[in-house]
């Protein structure tokens, strides 16, 4: 009898997502485990010191291997196929050609698409709800859980100001995301107007990983009420309803959050008090002098190279004679040294967090 694999996950991550989908789809029982981001996480001690803790992580207890361990999307996805083998159900084509292009699609985009997204995601989550951000407090605080608590309201500009250099959300537009973003998305919904599939005529991992991985932008306007994308998330819809298990009960907390916190923005735009207070706000030209004023400041002052507290959290492990499945990870390791470096980070990310975020959510939202 087949033991339980554990999921090691972030609930709201589209990479966890993506395992979770394929665990489901082979109909392999599985627990999940949420992954303390702050602390330890249990189970995770037995894991080698040479995991790179990077959900999802994958335990399997009915490994014959010394080492049950492994993290990676894609390289789980691998190994739950040839594990697991279920010819109904598998994730690869039989065809040895179809195979490497649909592991070649998933590494491309785990290592492009997936990225641009989990950084669109978090900026528009930024502007719309930081203190949504306390969730990753969840397992060490209850009250994290609850993004309304003061709480969770005072942690989570100190939280945003680390995930900013993480996942580096002050450069979107130095990098180029919603452009690199829309490109990935027009090239796929070029082929989905000629195929059914992105790969050969049936469904496979490459299709999974794309739906998985597509997810977030559906909470950021600028994406799903883009005419030219609508191919994609109907197409992402009819892949999730014929061959996701858990369809249609596939929203994460944080997703329902944020969605009822649209229904309440929404009821308090209709208000009054609402209407005065953005009427004020526009006709405040002080206000609107000095964040332009620190807008200029901070683009001159705190530039690209001035990044120098955020080195690589990952280095890709690179064989010349093996091809590697893994893929990029742009994570970064905030280097602190000492109590003034982390003073001078705060300082620096919390003016990123009040003046250049609006301005990426700007960019985000017209390109401006």
């Amino acid at each position: 009898m087949i033991k339980p694999l554990r999921l090691y996950q972030i609930p709201w991550s589209h990479y966890c997502d993506k395992v979770r989908w394929a665990l489901d789809y082979k109909e392999i029982p599985y627990e999940l485990v949420t992954f303390n981001a702050f602390g330890k996480t249990k189970g995770l001690e037995r894991a080698p010191k040479s995991l790179r803790k990077l959900t999802p992580i994958l335990e399997d207890p009915n490994s014959k291997d010394d080492n049950s361990f492994l993290s990676d999307s894609t390289p789980i996805l691998l190994y739950l196929d040839a594990r697991y083998p279920k010819i109904s159900k598998s994730l690869l084509p039989l065809s040895s050609e179809q195979r490497q292009q649909v592991i070649d699609t998933c590494v491309r985009l785990d290592s492009g698409l997936g990225l641009y997204a989990r950084r669109l995601a978090y900026a528009q989550m930024f502007k719309e709800k930081q203190s949504a951000i306390s969730l990753l407090l969840g397992e060490r605080f209850s009250w994290a859980y609850n993004p309304d608590d003061i709480r969770s309201r005072l942690v989570s500009p100190f939280l945003a100001s680390f995930m900013i250099a993480r996942f580096r959300l002050h450069r979107l537009r130095d990098d180029q995301v919603r452009e690199k973003t829309e490109q990935i998305l027009l090239e796929i919904g070029d082929r989905l107007r000629k195929n059914d599939y992105l790969i050969g005529d049936q469904f496979s991992a490459a299709d999974l990983t794309f739906c998985s991985l597509v997810k977030p932008l559906r909470w950021i306007p600028y994406f799903a009420d883009d005419r030219r994308f609508q191919i994609i998330f109907k197409y992402c819809e009819g892949i999730r309803r014929n061959h996701d298990p858990k369809y249609p009960n596939i929203d994460n907390f944080l997703e329902k959050l944020l969605e009822n916190n649209r229904i309440q923005m929404k009821k308090r735009q209709e208000s009054l008090f609402y209407r005065v207070k953005a009427f004020m706000h526009q006709i405040n030209f002080l206000q609107r002098f000095f964040t332009a004023f620190m807008v200029m400041f901070m683009k001159n002052f705190y530039g690209p190279s001035t990044d120098d507290e955020e080195v690589p959290l990952f280095k890709p492990s690179i064989s010349e004679n093996k091809p590697t499945n893994e893929a990029l990870n742009d994570q970064r390791r905030v280097n602190i040294k000492s109590k003034w470096s982390l003073i001078k980070f705060l300082c620096k990310y919390q003016c990123h967090l009040l003046f250049t975020m609006p301005r990426q959510n700007l960019y985000i939202e017209s390109g401006a």
